[in-house]
């Protein structure tokens, strides 16, 4: 059987990751869908953070069923699924059925994609892990980029169920043309005739183990300290992307409209945090990769919580959407390179759960702190603690990775 393009693998993959992406449009359509229906807007949004919370946990069994049954099934599944989510959800008539659609079936079906997409792409990409993996997750963070303006262009000509609906049977659409080509490479795959993806030599050794399964990996203390690193570099970007208009609004006094596109500002900084950081982690490692943009992401939130002024609040917004667009990109490489490539789609999808986690925590402990101190000064002093300890954890990561890869012999 020829062998399949990788590059147009990731094309289709980036393309279904975008569209996946869409969910982070959701704040477009909840105050339409309050006022037509007439619903509690608190209750609409449980519909979004159960949505969240299911994309996180049911990675796990993504990537179960990816590493059984391999992606082809799987993507086409769960691609038909999102567009139904969405397409369901133009005829909920109570608040129930919302859950069911938006909350549930689209919960579901990302959880089943996210994860085992960026697997996939990163088995075609040996060579080039990292900039397979920015490629993927960056698809995610520029959707709302795009889907956000056709969004609103849909809601000033039709209601907000009609939106629903459109968007939903072209995402089905778009689902249905493209996932038939995903496809797992063959069994020790390494791509022929290509550079080896420029990765420097100096660079610091890959911390290469054997393969362990999830039980194995478990056992082993550098998931812990992954699964808190993961959740503390994740706390920020989640804050941002809940309150980033409110937070616009209050800081640098623009006005709804301009917040908005400041949103997409962030999407944008987001997204080629995920290309550059991937790719510079190629080279650099992961590690130092790793470490800068803690760095830079607590330092940034500290001089946030000081900040005045339109300026200096773009400035630090689009520097957390770098950052976080980074860790996004890097994390699935580095679970790959500590745990092995073998079981990695059901061992990222147990490490994604923090990311669920760190989805309440942001949001939540934003507003908590808000209302306790009339602004949002506290909540980015407490963000920058989350990257600071994600920070001390990963140098202890390093120092006891490179004790474990010294002490373990490699498959």
């Amino acid at each position: 059987m020829k062998l399949k393009n990788r590059y147009l693998m990731l094309i289709i993959l980036f393309v279904n990751e975008f569209l996946i992406g869409g969910t982070y449009v959701w704040s477009v359509f909840s105050k339409p869908l309050a006022e037509m229906q007439g619903w509690n807007y608190g209750d609409i949004t449980f519909a979004y953070s159960l949505m969240l919370l299911l994309m996180a946990f049911v990675g796990i069994v993504g990537g179960k069923l990816l590493d059984r049954f391999g992606p082809t099934r799987l993507m086409i599944a769960s691609g038909m699924l999102w567009g139904l989510g969405w397409f369901l959800t133009g005829f909920a008539n109570s608040i129930f059925m919302l859950y069911l659609s938006f909350g549930v079936c689209c919960g579901v079906a990302s959880g089943l994609f996210y994860n085992p997409g960026i697997t996939t792409a990163v088995r075609w990409f040996p060579d080039k892990k990292g900039f397979a993996s920015g490629v993927i997750v960056g698809a995610v963070g520029l959707s709302p980029l795009a889907i956000a303006p056709i969004a609103n262009a849909l809601l000033s000509q039709y209601d907000v169920m009609t939106a629903f609906k459109i968007i939903g049977g072209v995402f089905f659409l778009i689902s249905i043309a493209t996932t038939w080509y995903i496809a797992t490479p063959p069994k020790d795959y390494s791509p022929s005739g290509e550079a080896s993806g420029g990765v420097n030599p100096s660079a610091p050794a890959k911390p290469i183990t054997t393969n362990m399964d999830w039980k194995a990996m478990l056992k082993d203390r550098r998931f812990y300290l992954m699964w808190f690193i993961l959740l503390g570099a994740s706390v920020s970007g989640l804050m941002m992307t809940g309150h980033g208009s409110a937070i616009g609004q209050e800081v640098a006094g623009i006005s709804a409209a301009q917040a908005a596109l400041l949103v997409g500002i962030m999407a944008v900084a987001n997204f080629f945090g995920r290309i550059l950081m991937g790719a510079l982690s190629d080279r650099l490692g992961r590690y130092p990769t790793l470490i800068a943009a803690l760095i830079i992401c607590t330092a940034d939130l500290v001089v946030l919580s000081q900040a005045k002024g339109f300026f200096i609040f773009v400035l630090c917004l689009v520097i957390i959407g770098m950052c976080f667009g980074g860790v996004m990109s890097i994390f699935p490489t580095i679970t790959s390179e500590v745990f092995g490539m073998r079981d990695m789609g059901l061992n990222y999808g147990i490490m994604f759960t923090s990311y669920g986690i760190a989805a309440v925590i942001g949001p939540m402990m934003a507003s908590i702190l808000h209302d306790i101190t009339g602004n949002y000064s506290l909540a980015f002093v407490a963000a920058a603690l989350f990257s600071l300890v994600s920070f001390a954890l990963l140098i202890v990561l390093v120092r006891l990775t490179k004790r474990t890869s010294k002490s373990r012999p490699k498959d």
